[in-house]
């Protein structure tokens, strides 16, 4: 009897660190200082996956200063494609490739943009490949960025 409680103690302790391993990324990462990242994915008229993710962040070329960050993936399956990239803050580019070629892993941009409080951001990707005419879209919108992100921003 006493083993089979020590079994089952010993058991529920196990689970215990396991779930507290398991759960204790998920919760620094949405515990972020300056909110959570939001992602979306999709695919392209003639088929091909991106993603897209963005975030706010203070630790830009101006420590203290906020920004917004795009991450944008395209999985090509091949390199050697010819790719125009363009990424948008609001309408407003601040990224443009207009020859981007991908390597076997496909193509990855990640880019910031200055932000300013309490603003929401329409973060946009597009992206047109030059040998098919393909064509990607996607966007994502981040509420305004938390008062405590970016303190030394308007």
């Amino acid at each position: 009897m006493r083993r089979a409680i020590a079994a089952t103690v010993l058991s529920a302790a196990a689970a215990a660190v396991i779930a507290g391993v398991v759960t204790a990324p998920a919760a620094q990462a949405s515990g972020r200082r300056c909110g959570p990242a939001v992602s979306t994915a999709g695919t392209g008229t003639l088929g091909t996956t991106w993603t897209l993710k963005s975030a706010y962040d203070d630790d830009g070329p101006v420590p203290g200063k906020l920004v917004v960050g795009e991450e944008f993936q395209i999985n090509t399956q091949g390199a050697g494609q010819h790719w125009t990239v363009t990424f948008a803050d609001n309408g407003t580019v601040f990224f443009s490739n207009p020859d981007d070629v991908s390597t076997v892993g496909g193509i990855r941009e990640v880019h910031m943009n200055p932000a300013v409080h309490h603003t929401p951001q329409h973060m946009t990707a597009h992206a047109v490949r030059h040998e098919t005419g393909e064509v990607i879209d996607g966007a994502v919108d981040l509420p305004p960025a938390p008062d405590r992100c970016g303190p030394l921003s308007p």
